[in-house]
């Protein structure tokens, strides 16, 4: 089960909480040492080797056995909340990745929504980005299209060679799975998809949708093949 980054914090708070209950119990039985007038390593007898009269051993001893006991029971229990935190960042770091990523597709969304909707005749400025995408060989093919799908309406047709499918390209690892969860994750929500198309290398921006209910099966309606 995936934790989200509440419960995680949820979870380290608790831990957090147990701590701050153990250190009170430790000081607690400091305390009753204290009241004694002894510590953790101070003799229990006199130099007669009798127990000490001017002490309640009785409660000397019950203390030093709980604070180490205790003691052993917060190692352990920080060692758990290290764990935590380092888990909250993890999730917090991965949040912030996934959302640089959903706006860096947005804008490209714009980006190619204007560019299908230009003239060809238009001079389009090749940003740095775009000069790269070009250099990236296709990672996987469109292998067949469902009539009415989404693919179809977002104007893939078999053949197609895919370059980049949203944050997916040729250096991402495990290409096609990474694909698949992309997709699973921008159900209802557009794709910038740039594909080489017949002989051209010239890329070709479409802007596809992932959904349910077009009367087929999966979200895209096409077989992607890797290249």
């Amino acid at each position: 089960m995936v934790n989200t980054q509440s419960e995680l914090m949820l979870k380290a708070q608790t831990l957090m909480k147990q701590r701050d209950e153990l250190e009170a119990q430790i000081r607690s039985h400091q305390d009753d040492l204290q009241s004694q007038k002894v510590g953790m390593n101070d003799q229990l007898v006199d130099s007669n080797g009798f127990p000490r009269s001017d002490i309640d051993l009785v409660v000397v001893r019950t203390a030093r056995s709980s604070i180490i006991r205790l003691k052993n029971d917060l190692k352990a229990l920080m060692l758990q909340i290290e764990e935590a935190l380092h888990a909250v960042h993890a999730e917090a770091l991965e949040e912030k990745q996934k959302r640089e990523a959903e706006r860096k597709e947005e804008q490209e969304l714009i980006g190619a929504a204007a560019s299908v909707g230009s003239s060809s005749a238009g001079a389009n400025t090749v940003t740095t980005e775009a000069a790269l995408e070009r250099s990236l060989p296709p990672f996987a093919r469109v292998n067949a299209v469902a009539p009415d799908s989404p693919a179809s309406e977002a104007g893939l047709v078999q053949g197609d060679r895919i370059v980049v499918f949203g944050t997916v390209n040729a250096n991402t690892p495990s290409t096609l799975p990474t694909l698949s969860a992309h997709v699973q994750s921008r159900e209802n929500k557009p794709i910038v998809v740039k594909v080489q198309r017949g002989d051209s290398t010239e890329l070709v921006s479409l802007i596809l949708v992932p959904k349910q209910g077009w009367g087929g099966r999966g979200l895209l309606g096409c077989h992607i093949v890797p290249a």
